[in-house]
């Protein structure tokens, strides 16, 4: 038996991989930014940690080209801590992504360098159609015969993607 959070638990039980440590997902989006933290199992992920933090990146960028600094200081603070967590959670890996705020922003290059740091992880900046994908991706994952039309709305764009017999 291992400790795991406090508890003695058989790692195997349940479909646990031996030895996995916790995958952490970052989404700094337009709007907000999220932190899940993810223990692997052989066929599936368990979400353990969901925390959502209102930082408003995208506001005001159609107008300046830029993000605001007092947006971009509250999305690090909430990175600082979500960076924390982590570490307090063990996570063995982080995947940042970041959507059209960052992609769009003339300013977004100092705060991409602060989030890597934090986070100790490449920021993946992405583009339209790679939100697009991701999106379709979550669909057909909750339901694996979808077929139609899946839209992704965020602060700052909307990616449109068709999904016919489990292809985008």
């Amino acid at each position: 038996m291992n400790q795991y959070w406090g508890v003695d638990a058989d790692p195997t039980a349940q479909g646990r991989i031996k030895g996995a440590r916790p995958v952490a997902v970052l989404d700094i989006g337009s709007n907000s930014v999220r932190l899940v933290v993810y223990e692997r199992h052989a066929r599936s992920l368990t979400a353990l940690y969901n925390e959502k933090s209102a930082c408003s990146l995208g506001r005001g960028l159609a107008q300046t080209g830029r993000i605001a600094y007092e947006n971009i200081d509250r999305a690090l603070t909430a990175i600082q801590r979500f960076a924390l967590v982590c570490r307090l959670m063990k996570v063995g890996k982080s995947y940042v992504l970041a959507s059209s705020a960052v992609r769009d922003a003339e300013n977004s290059a100092s705060f991409v360098s602060a989030v890597e740091e934090l986070m100790g992880a490449t920021v993946n900046v992405l583009s339209g159609e790679e939100e697009a994908h991701f999106a379709a991706l979550g669909a057909i994952s909750g339901m694996p015969d979808f077929a139609g039309l899946v839209g992704d709305l965020g602060g700052g764009s909307l990616e449109l993607s068709m999904i016919r017999s489990a292809s985008i």
